[in-house]
């Protein structure tokens, strides 16, 4: 009877065992660490942890629960692991963090119980080189921590530390893992997110540092895995009501200031190669302008860099032939008549325009007139047509026409006499 008894309760014992199964999510990484370290971190360590008495679900399983959940996989909550957990119908769920300071890496682990949503379990390497062997070391100190033994039972972790423990005293900042720094003393505790005080301590820089903040669920266990803590509810970025113990993981005070004093000094010499840059261009530009000037050239900005003259040339009107003649490629092209207009603002003057060019140079062209080919002079003081070296056949050549509310670009009689004003390109 007895054997029988025992045999039924090494069954029931195994049949337990068997039940236990535990999935390892994703790390994830700070913004230090590249994608590719973090993968090839996490797939380590799901390679070499193995805890006792606990079968492992497969990567692809636990990626098709995510994917169905809707979850982003490289920022799982723990409230999203314990669900996944259920889910998966594992009774621990495994989440680690990868970060970076100094050349070194940092990987902080935790065994997060399902039923009860607390962690049972946590552990952390830092390292410089050979990631194999301390991701390695990493995942069987820490399996080793939920084994199940031969006889079913679990082997011990540290005990948790009860309510009525006090947590580790301090009288200055104390640093964690390398990165996570510890303010002294604990505020208080509130109902709500006291950020009027902390925007006051920040403000202050106290004890060094302007960037105190309430912790994060997976900081706040690593600080109580440290004994950094009391009894009593602490406030994280995701429960905020508690005790508030704040933390920091931005580089000190006189870091920061040092930074700031850096940026605004090359603030202040980018700024100075700014005004100086446009001083000698202003300088340049003025230079050019009184070259230009005694030249009788006018620089209107245009596209096609061509430059005008700034008056008509003397003689009055002139045939299309005479024109050729006496200027030949000084005349302007029917293009750079078609470019003053579409690229240029008309001003009617009252006698003529004034033409004003992108960069706001302008000059002048006077309502002259024409002469017709039978030698009779028409609108002078309230129109103009200027001739182009361009011809259109073998009678007429191309040229600008304006009046008082019009300009364009239109062809006149080789015979007519037109005014001239000209380029150099």
């Amino acid at each position: 009877m007895k054997k029988i008894i025992l045999l039924g309760l090494m069954c029931l014992m195994a049949l337990s065992m068997q039940a236990q199964k535990c999935a390892v999510l994703e790390f994830r990484g700070a913004q230090s660490v590249t994608v590719s370290d973090i993968d090839g971190i996490s797939e380590m360590f799901m390679t070499y942890f193995r805890p006792a008495g606990y079968t492992m679900v497969e990567r692809a399983q636990i990626d098709k629960v995510i994917s169905e959940q809707g979850f982003q996989r490289s920022s799982i909550t723990d409230m999203q692991a314990v669900r996944l957990g259920k889910i998966l119908n594992v009774s621990k769920v495994v989440l680690g963090k990868v970060s970076r300071l100094g050349g070194q890496y940092q990987v902080d682990v935790r065994v997060v119980d399902v039923e009860s949503g607390h962690d049972v379990a946590l552990d952390g390497a830092t390292f410089s080189g050979d990631f194999r062997t301390n991701v390695r070391n990493l995942a069987t100190k820490l399996a080793g921590k939920i084994a199940i033994t031969s006889g079913g039972t679990v082997n011990p972790s540290p005990t948790p530390r009860s309510t009525s423990d006090s947590p580790r005293t301090r009288d200055k900042v104390e640093v964690l893992y390398g990165y996570l720094k510890i303010f002294p003393n604990e505020l208080g505790s509130f109902q709500d997110e006291p950020k009027t005080v902390i925007a006051q301590i920040n403000k202050q820089a106290q004890h060094g540092y302007n960037n105190w903040r309430v912790p994060t669920n997976e900081e706040l266990s690593l600080m109580r895995a440290n004994n950094y803590l009391g009894g009593g509810e602490y406030m994280t970025r995701e429960s905020k009501r508690g005790i508030v113990l704040l933390v920091s993981d931005g580089d000190d005070y006189q870091t920061v200031q040092e930074k700031e004093r850096k940026a605004e000094e090359e603030r202040i010499k980018a700024e100075q190669e700014r005004i100086r840059a446009e001083i000698e261009r202003q300088e340049a530009a003025e230079r050019r302008a009184a070259e230009l000037k005694a030249q009788g050239l006018v620089d209107l900005g245009l596209p096609s860099g061509t430059l005008w003259k700034d008056k008509n040339e003397d003689g009055g009107f002139y045939t299309y032939e005479q024109a050729i003649n006496k200027f030949g490629d000084e005349l302007p092209t029917k293009e750079q008549f078609e470019e003053l207009e579409n690229k240029c603002q008309w001003t009617w003057t009252g006698n003529g325009y004034k033409v004003t060019g992108p960069n706001g140079n302008s000059i002048s062209l006077p309502a002259a007139g024409y002469r017709n080919c039978n030698g009779s002079v028409f609108y002078v003081g309230s129109g103009g047509i200027y001739w182009s070296s361009t011809p259109n056949g073998s009678d007429d050549a191309w040229g600008l026409n304006f009046g008082s509310v019009s300009v364009f670009v239109g062809y006149s009689y080789r015979c007519s006499g037109l005014s001239v004003r000209l380029v150099q390109d």
